[in-house]
């Protein structure tokens, strides 16, 4: 080894101790005077502490807690080596200083993923915590309807403790006061006064079982046993929730958060400011969420609820608090308790239900009478269905009317979408034509040429605009109609309409009928038919003239099952540019089927069971 690579090798040891804190002030004073002798060696010294600053920088040659160097072993071993390469390499200091910048922004940007990361599960743990915050608070809410359930109860406990003991006393009184020796008596005790819990808002064409009740507006309600035979009536409970009672319904009005419902339809709407609301009935526990929903109770007992905003709780049997088997039910969603307590779930059918009081009355009157023409429209015969409806009678399906002939089929199409309506068919008089899903047939169907022109519509705003009968415009929810231009049949299930109306029985079917003082000229040739359970009970063939109204009554009996409806082109025959149905524009006016009270009176017996 020469006295040149000696030196050398001595001065880097002198440097890797400076950096790694070892140097005694001897070394200290020999590095300084190899420095001040040779520019080179002042010029290595440079490079040297760059690279070592460079190291400690991105290495954590640092002790954070002490501030003080930090001693990288093998340094004065490994940095020699490095000096020489950058030596002979000049570009070789500011490579690794670049190289350690890419390191250092690869690190900055694997942080930063990191820092994303955590972002996001930060975000997953909050939602978890919110969603485990919600579970919590529907159980204190649950809680606390329960509770608030558990004090009703025992405030009703009590009035109905406090009535027996004034009786008591009032019994007690009354016979002391008989007493022989006796020579004055005691006042008669009051009777307990019920607490209100509801007040009437408006109501339309609503008429009580008793006539002491008032329907109008501002009227105040006890707890009681009520019987709503007509109309609708909508009322706001002392909680806050407002109900609309569709009729026939028997009621009981409990407190200012609850009722029982023994049949019929209500819709309830909660506000955020109501205390919540419970409808009770014979099979099952509606419990609202802060929502706008509806409860229908059959005629065979079966619960409904139907929800339109928000949500309910459903659970089978008649404790608010108790239960069996439960469901929660979310907008657009509908179920059911059936008469044996099971949960089911049902078809959401906003339809079937009376939302909210009209503006102006309806032609249908629940209770009274119910219009076909709203049917035809989805709707349940009080003003809920659609106008501007038709049903397709080739397959059964709820379109919108058009005008133009096809040809047609005998066979029968079901109406699945429509509780109300079995079924439809092109009668051709040719074949055995059923007319209902019992498979009852029309024996007495005439021939036709099997077209038809326009689907089963009523009307609306329908192209085909509103149709003239008796001088009068009809097609509207006011004046409505059935359009069934020649060639057409419909069947109704008149058992699923009285289960739909509990405590009622149809009565009669009445309608207008005629052919319509359509635009054109032309004459007109066609039938009219009413069938019942496939029997003609009804029939008026060869109708000639337009714009003439005749008058349909037929008297129907509970057995009864299917009505229905048939118009056909009386004969004519088809010729050249001209079909034999046209100009047959045949509507019934005014379609409805009256009701009554049912046989086993509802009023006495129902209201007897509540009570």
């Amino acid at each position: 080894m020469t006295d040149e690579m000696a030196e050398r090798s001595e001065f880097f040891e002198l440097l890797g101790g400076l950096c790694e804190g070892t140097l005694t002030d001897e070394r200290f004073a020999e590095l300084d005077r190899m420095l001040a002798a040779d520019p080179a060696a002042r010029q290595s010294y440079v490079e040297y502490m760059l690279l070592c600053a460079e190291l400690r920088r991105y290495h954590g040659m640092r002790d954070v807690s002490k501030g003080a160097p930090v001693a990288i072993e093998g340094m004065a071993e490994l940095l020699p080596s490095v000096v020489d390469e950058m030596q002979d390499n000049p570009m070789s200091l500011g490579d690794v200083v670049e190289r350690d910048r890419a390191m250092a922004e690869m690190r900055a940007a694997e942080e930063a993923r990191q820092r994303a990361e955590a972002h996001r599960e930060a975000i997953r743990r909050a939602a978890d915590d919110a969603l485990e915050r919600f579970k919590e608070q529907e159980r204190l809410r649950r809680e606390e309807l329960a509770y608030r359930e558990y004090l009703a109860r025992r405030r009703q406990l009590a009035l109905s403790v406090f009535a027996v003991v004034v009786l008591l006393v009032s019994a007690a009184l009354v016979w002391v006061s008989r007493w022989p020796d006796r020579t004055t008596s005691s006042p008669a005790s009051m009777p307990a006064v019920p607490p209100v819990v509801a007040t009437i808002v408006r109501s339309s064409n609503a008429r009580w079982d008793l006539a002491s009740v008032s329907t109008a507006g501002g009227t105040v309600l006890r707890a009681s046993s009520m019987f709503l035979m007509q109309g609708l009536v909508e009322m706001v409970f002392e909680g806050g929730a407002e109900v609309l009672v569709q009729a026939p319904a028997v009621l009981r009005l409990e407190s200012g958060d609850q009722m029982f419902l023994h049949s019929g339809a209500v819709s309830v709407a909660i506000d955020e400011d109501s205390t919540g609301f419970i409808v009770r009935t014979p099979t099952g526990t509606v419990v609202d969420y802060g929502t706008e929903f509806g409860v229908i109770v059959s005629r065979s007992g079966e619960t409904e609820a139907i929800v339109h905003k928000g949500k309910v709780g459903i659970r089978s049997g008649s404790d608010p608090v108790r239960s069996g088997t439960s469901t929660i039910l979310n907008t657009g969603q509908a179920g059911a308790v059936d008469g044996t307590g099971n949960v089911l779930p049902r078809a959401y059918v906003p339809s079937q239900i009376v939302r909210e009081m009209p503006v102006h009355p309806s032609f249908g009157i629940p209770g009274r009478r119910l219009d076909l023409a709203d049917v035809i429209g989805g709707g349940n015969g009080f003003g809920t269905g659609q106008a501007t409806s038709a049903i397709c009678p080739a397959t059964g399906g709820h379109v919108r009317p058009v005008e133009t002939d096809r040809h047609g089929t005998h066979q029968y199409a079901s109406v699945h979408w429509n509780r109300y309506v079995d079924g439809v068919f092109v009668p051709n008089g040719i074949e055995p034509q059923i007319v209902s899903s019992a498979g009852h047939t029309f024996d007495e169907c005439p021939a036709t040429n099997g077209v038809y022109y326009l689907e089963i519509t009523n009307i609306g705003d329908a192209d085909c605009g509103r149709q003239v009968l008796g001088g009068q415009v009809h097609g509207s929810p006011e004046q409505p109609c059935i359009l069934m231009h020649a060639n057409l049949g419909i069947t109704f299930d008149l058992a699923e309409i009285a289960s739909r109306n509990a405590g009622l029985r149809i009565e009669r079917f009445r309608s207008a009928y005629g052919v319509s003082e359509s635009a054109t000229s032309r004459r007109c040739n066609a039938d009219f038919w009413v069938l019942v359970d496939g029997r003609v009970r009804f029939a008026q063939t060869g109708v000639k003239v337009k714009g003439i109204a005749g008058q349909i009554d037929v008297p129907l009996k509970e057995t009864d099952r299917f009505l229905t409806l048939v118009t056909t082109d009386g004969g004519d025959a088809d010729i050249v540019g001209l079909r034999g149905t046209d100009s047959d524009w045949c509507v019934f006016v005014e379609p409805n089927l009256e009701l009554a009270p049912s046989a086993d009176g509802v009023s006495t017996q129902e209201i007897g069971v509540l009570k």
